[in-house]
Formats: C-alpha cells, sequence, structure tokens
C-alpha cells in the first residue's frame, strides 16, 4: 500500500469509527469508502484491532497537533485561543448534527474496557492531549489570564473529562446546548 494509501484508510478510518463505532465497523463498507484493495489492508493492519488501535493513533496525533498550533503556538490573547477551539470544534459538531463526537472518547466508551490494545492507545492519547491542555492552562495563569484556584493539570484532566460527557450528552439529544453550556462554564471558570 502506497503512503497515500495509508493516509486514505486512516482518514476513512476516522470518518466510519467516528460515524459507526468499532463494533459496527464493515470491511467491505470500509474498502470501498477507502478505494484500496482488501490484500493491501491485511499487508499493514494485522486485524481489525489492530486497524482500529493505528487510526485511533493517527487520530490522536492529529488532535494533537491541532490543539499545540491553537493553543500553544498561535500569538492571540490566552481566553481568545481557547475559545477558538471552542468555536471552531462546535462548528465541526454542529456540521455532523450532533451524530459524531470525539471519536477516541467513543471508541474509549465502546471497547477500551474490553481491549487492552485500545485502552493503552488511547490513555496515550488523552495524556498527549492533557500535556498540551496543562501547558497552555499553566501559561496562561503565568501570563495572569486564567485563575490560579486550580493546578493546570487539575484544569486539563477536568476539561478534558467534562468534555467527553458534554459530547456524549450532545449526541443523545442530537443538539448542541450541552456544549454550548460547557463552553461558557469553561470560559468562566478559568477566568482570573
Amino acid at each position: 500500500m502506497k503512503k497515500e494509501n495509508i493516509h486514505r484508510a486512516l482518514e476513512t478510518g476516522v470518518k466510519i469509527l467516528s460515524q459507526k463505532g468499532y463494533h459496527n465497523l464493515g470491511l467491505r463498507e470500509f474498502l470501498e469508502n477507502a478505494e484500496i484493495p482488501s490484500g493491501s489492508f491485511y499487508y499493514y493492519f494485522k486485524s481489525k484491532e489492530d486497524f482500529a488501535a493505528k487510526v485511533l493513533e493517527y487520530y490522536g496525533d492529529k488532535a494533537a497537533t491541532y490543539y499545540t498550533t491553537r493553543l500553544l503556538e498561535s500569538d492571540i490573547p490566552y481566553a481568545k485561543r481557547l475559545e477558538t477551539v471552542f468555536n471552531e470544534e462546535l462548528e465541526r459538531l454542529s456540521a455532523t448534527e450532533c451524530k459524531e463526537g470525539c471519536m477516541l472518547g467513543s471508541l474509549t466508551s465502546e471497547i477500551a474496557g474490553q481491549n487492552e490494545v485500545i485502552q493503552k492507545v488511547a490513555d496515550i492519547n488523552y495524556r498527549k492531549w492533557q500535556n498540551i491542555f496543562e501547558r497552555f492552562f499553566k501559561e496562561g495563569q503565568e501570563k495572569g489570564v486564567f485563575s490560579k484556584d486550580f493546578k493546570p493539570s487539575e484544569m486539563a484532566v477536568f476539561f478534558l473529562t467534562s468534555r467527553q460527557g458534554v459530547m456524549t450528552r450532545m449526541k443523545a439529544s442530537g443538539k448542541n446546548e450541552s456544549y454550548r453550556l460547557f463552553k461558557s462554564f469553561m470560559m468562566k471558570l478559568v477566568k482570573s
């Protein structure tokens, strides 16, 4: 499988796993959407589990790059950086009519408790994201923008775990009201 085919396979995997989850992932549907031959699939992915783990790793890296760019490498004020992340995510979620949340959260809920490989990849991704948010909140505190009532590590954990719960609620209702409330609450909570 050529490099562009692997990339297409991972991108298609993100799309399908985000929409259907692990247990509803059909290999035939995936191959048709990714436009790759089935023999190539098993050359690069040992199994459905291996495929899901690689897609999850890819998704986590892609999100980490996004968060790093938006939160740590931006020149705009700290509060505006966080608001930008909220607004862009809300736009993405609304575009899917609140049917897709965070693939990492969805797969973690679906199978991480039963599958050590997926659990390990999910935990690595959460830790990676947590480190980015912790650094962001620490820098914001040092600049006097964010409240010092909580440790940056606590703020990062609260943000990420609350975000997952909000996305689950949003998928259940089909509306983005809970995410909007979460955004408002977080923006008030972190202000100094």
